[in-house]
């Protein structure tokens, strides 16, 4: 529902600032389908009126309904699940106090279910609970079942699944122990104010995965601040590996397990962080990541900045590990206060040493969109999508999948308008 000079219709507007998404064509095309069956010969801006008003609530929650994403799975990422359960959630219900869990835009309720789960199996306190929130009523009215179709559980541990759930009219239905300490309740992202758990203040950690990944830069930002502040001191935010955060952040610092990225609240907000871009590499990676040797590489930079980084540093023996070293450092640099600018030099450096980079591409075109540059964003995304669909970038498990980058980079291209 754009008209001929791009502008969003005044629903459309309306819905895309209440839910902070950045509408796709198949959302707006969704959209239009369900306006053009309530208009009834209205104009739009009456029926915006009425949208806006106590009487509209229910007709609004339908066109919301019609873009939200509500596709998901129980033990969705495997990989961040695992590092999750062994790194933060063991160590949480080995203090024996009752847990508070959120999972925010829960949909259907598969990701409540999966933190049931795990909680039991770590032996957490039987008070723990979990919240779940959605800013669609009638997907809420099917979270709260906790029954859920075959092809929903196929992620489920075999183990898992013969000791939690139970089949009941071709469903496969969470054991009503566990159900008992869910609780549901509707709630937009973009309203104030935000829940609190039952019989406590904040959070403990607040899941919120493939949710802001269709959301504006400002309203990105807005809600992971506001997420942040629901949190206690030193609890955990979860966000999918499709939603880095790249700007600071004041409560919330970034911690890494493995393959996974998590972000833990601060007890006290962070400083502003001044400095320039260190040169690469300037310290030791810990954890996982070896530093391996590298020599110096002559030869002229490519233009890819205005003003040239240092002179390049690879491997001894493949440069693409290298960049794939450099790019979790980019992210954790980016995270801990880093400037934009700044970022995008350790991208391009990373897109040096391996130009099929995709992962690293598509922040590029991410961070030259949220300057302006509509035209160079659009040329990274389209680089970043072409690398994968050729099949030469590497596929690194941290981050985005490949399939899904595929998606975000065609999404992406349609957002900046270039072709």
């Amino acid at each position: 529902m754009a008209s001929d000079d791009g502008q969003l219709s005044p629903v459309c507007a309306y819905i895309a600032e209440r839910t902070g998404t950045s509408l796709s064509s198949q959302q707006a095309a969704r959209l239009k389908a369900v306006l053009d069956s309530r208009l009834s010969g209205r104009k739009e801006e009456e029926y915006l009126a009425h949208l806006s008003s106590v009487g509209g609530a229910a007709e609004l929650a339908e066109l919301i309904s019609a873009i939200v994403v509500h596709k998901t799975d129980l033990f969705r990422d495997e990989v961040q699940l695992g590092a999750f359960r062994q790194h933060l959630l063991r160590p949480l219900c080995r203090t024996g106090r009752p847990l508070r869990l959120w999972s925010a835009g829960c949909a259907t309720g598969e990701e409540v279910a999966t933190l049931l789960v795990l909680l039991e199996e770590e032996g957490a306190h039987p008070s723990s609970t979990v919240l779940g929130t959605d800013l669609s009523a009638a997907v809420l009215e099917r979270a709260r079942r906790l029954s859920f179709p075959a092809e929903a559980v196929r992620r489920v541990p075999p183990s898992l699944k013969s000791r939690y759930f139970r089949e009941r009219e071709g469903q496969l239905e969470l054991l009503p122990a566990l159900r008992a300490r869910a609780c549901f309740c509707c709630h937009n992202l973009m309203d104030m104010p935000y829940p609190f758990p039952q019989g406590a203040s904040a959070f403990d950690v607040i899941f919120c995965r493939n949710v802001l990944i269709y959301f504006t830069e400002p309203a990105f930002d807005q809600v992971v601040a506001a997420l942040a502040g629901r949190l206690v001191k030193g609890g955990t935010l979860v966000l999918s590996a499709a939603e880095p955060i790249l700007r600071p952040q004041a409560l919330l610092d970034t911690v890494r397990h493995g393959e996974a990225f998590f972000y833990c609240r601060r007890a006290e907000p962070r400083r502003k962080v001044t400095g320039e871009f260190p040169a690469v590499p300037v310290r030791r990676v810990t954890g996982e990541i070896p530093v391996q040797p590298v020599r110096r590489v002559t030869g002229e930079m490519p233009a890819l900045c205005a003003e040239p980084p240092p002179a390049p540093v690879v491997p001894e023996e493949d440069p693409r590990e290298e960049a794939v070293q450099l790019f979790h450092l980019v992210l954790e640099w980016a995270a801990a206060g880093e400037s934009d600018e700044e970022t995008e030099k350790g991208l391009r450096r990373c897109l040096y040493l391996d130009p099929h980079f995709a992962q690293a591409r598509y922040l590029l075109g991410m961070l030259l969109e949220q300057r302006g540059a509509l035209a160079d964003a659009a040329a990274e995304y389209r680089r970043a999508l072409s690398a994968l669909c050729e099949g030469r970038s590497q596929a690194p498990p941290f981050f985005l999948n490949n399939e899904r980058l595929k998606v975000a980079c065609e999404l992406a291209v349609r957002r900046v308008g270039f072709r």
